[in-house]
């Protein structure tokens, strides 16, 4: 039996990108391979089929350790196709049939300042700072009281930037009582741990643990019977390396936070030649497509993402709700939460609008800054028919999009395209999942989303002006916007999994 692998970094992360790549996996599946899906972090399965609409079912999933990009060359040479998803991962193929997949291109020429950080200084960073380099199977971050409260499951796991013999270990435990405390078990490299120090707090209802190893580790796990009903009942708030590398390094992150941010991702200089030793390259949009062309010179093929348009309905009872999706962060192609909230504003004093709701549905990524922002945001609707959806399930988001009759949508707003193109929505899931909900989307005139949406089946605005009077105007004119509302809803159809999986796979059998 011939054999495929789809290789995904940040599988974990159960996003837009990696649902694509867990329905390349499905089509090669189907199509008779034993199928692969490559990654490095611990993926929740049950989890990815429940939220993604999945079936993984004779699907295997095969866990390489971390390791640099070009580290992960080597495994693609024994598998008959290899179908790279992972994003800045652009190492060389050696398979029979490589397809690289780009949800957006990194440049190959780049600036002698650009080639010194990503060659020289931020290697050397890495290098010399000791710190947490990455948090696996954690709950989504909460953030309590000035701290990030990573809420633990089973088997979370604390990976070291280098090996550690010494390290502290503080949770927040809900109730400091020593049931509760002796439901947190550790492993070092899957064996239990030497004897560590405990000190229970009951004042602030914390438990620290201090580990002195007789060999150094790269991670930590954290295992035993926690309380799942209520995963942040205990939470991971603290990790301290008695290190002055450490210490040098909790300097940085405070005084250069964007930077810091760059010591945890891959973000290494690229080769022409890696690109090259694909057969093809596959993109998620025409825009995406521009610029493969524009940085790389390269030709691909536009492959829309599979979105679930069937499990998305338009309620027979539509509301005056104008809804939005996104998570809150503040860097990269941010959703502009913080925008659309002032052109709500305007929108309902200017036009004398008093019974309009903007529904707001997004989870906050991890660190300070974002969590800050998310606040700022929750302050600045504070008064106003605003209302925020942080955690939501996928049947809350779905019966919010059902009953909801207009779809935001900003990214990009106030920024160059031209200049920063990474900056602006490169397709736009959302966006389709919103049409087949029976929204009308009134859209930023950029990036991926006029291939979506066109003035039959939407409004598309230049600026956020424009955003505020035509969502007025449409406001204005009930008949107008259930006429677009059924063209949303058509055109939606035109992006679902049955289409994606056929184009998919007339491009693996050469078609």
């Amino acid at each position: 039996m011939k054999k495929a692998a789809v290789y995904n970094r940040w599988l974990a992360s159960l996003g837009g990108g990696e649902q694509v790549s867990f329905s390349f996996a499905e089509v090669l599946r189907d199509l008779g391979y034993k199928t692969d899906l490559i990654t490095h972090s611990k993926v929740d399965l049950a989890a990815a089929e429940k939220k993604l609409d999945v079936d993984l079912h004779g699907i295997n999933l095969r866990y390489l350790p971390q390791m640099s990009s070009n580290g992960v060359s080597k495994y693609t040479e024994e598998y008959d196709v290899f179908i790279n998803t992972s994003q800045l991962d652009y190492f060389r193929n050696r398979s029979k049939n490589g397809i690289l997949s780009i949800y957006f291109p990194e440049q190959i020429h780049i600036s002698a300042y650009e080639y010194l950080k990503r060659a020289i200084i931020i290697p050397c960073l890495k290098s010399f700072f000791v710190y947490p380099l990455e948090y696996e199977n954690f709950a989504v971050d909460q953030y309590v009281k000035g701290e990030i409260h990573k809420g633990l499951k089973n088997e979370s796991v604390v990976h070291f930037s280098t090996p550690v013999k010494s390290f502290k270990l503080k949770f927040f435990t809900g109730v400091a009582s020593a049931s509760h405390i002796d439901q947190i078990k550790f492993k070092v490299d899957s064996k239990n741990p030497p004897d560590f120090k405990k000190k229970i707090c009951q004042h602030d209802n914390t438990a620290t643990f201090n580990f002195d190893l007789k060999e150094a580790t790269h991670h930590v796990e954290i295992v035993g019977t926690l309380v799942q009903e209520k995963q942040d009942d205990i939470a991971l708030i603290e990790v301290t390396i008695p290190s002055f590398r450490f210490k040098t390094y909790q300097v940085f992150k405070n005084l250069f936070p964007k930077w810091e941010l760059k010591l945890h991702g891959i973000h290494e200089v690229i080769k022409k030649s890696n690109i090259e030793s694909y057969r093809g390259i596959i993109t998620n949009s025409g825009f995406t497509k521009k610029w493969v062309h524009k940085y790389w010179l390269m030709d691909s093929r536009v492959l829309y993402p599979p979105v679930n348009t069937e499990n998305f309905t338009a309620s027979k009872a539509k509301k005056n709700i104008i809804s939005h999706v996104g998570r809150f962060f503040v860097s990269g192609h941010n959703k502009k939460q913080s925008e659309l909230i002032d052109s709500f504003i305007k929108l309902i004093t200017e036009h004398s609008i008093d019974d309009w709701e903007l529904h707001l549905v997004g989870s906050v990524n991890p660190g300070q800054r974002n969590h800050d922002y998310f606040d700022q945001c929750v302050d600045a609707a504070k008064g106003y028919p605003i209302v925020f959806h942080q955690n939501a399930s996928f049947e809350e988001l779905k019966n919010l999009l059902g009953k909801s009759k207009i779809y935001w949508h900003a990214t990009g707003l106030n920024e160059n395209e031209n200049e920063k193109p990474g900056l602006f929505e490169h397709f736009g899931i959302t966006t389709v999942e919103a049409m087949a909900s029976g929204c009308v989307p009134v859209v930023i005139n950029a990036g991926g989303q006029p291939e979506i949406v066109n003035d039959t089946n939407g409004v598309l605005f230049n600026n956020a002006t424009e955003l505020i009077a035509k969502t007025n105007t449409l406001i204005s004119n009930p008949v107008t916007l259930k006429e677009k509302s059924q063209k949303a809803l058509m055109t939606s159809q035109k992006f679902s999994r049955k289409i994606f999986k056929t184009e998919f796979a007339n491009i693996i059998e050469g078609k």
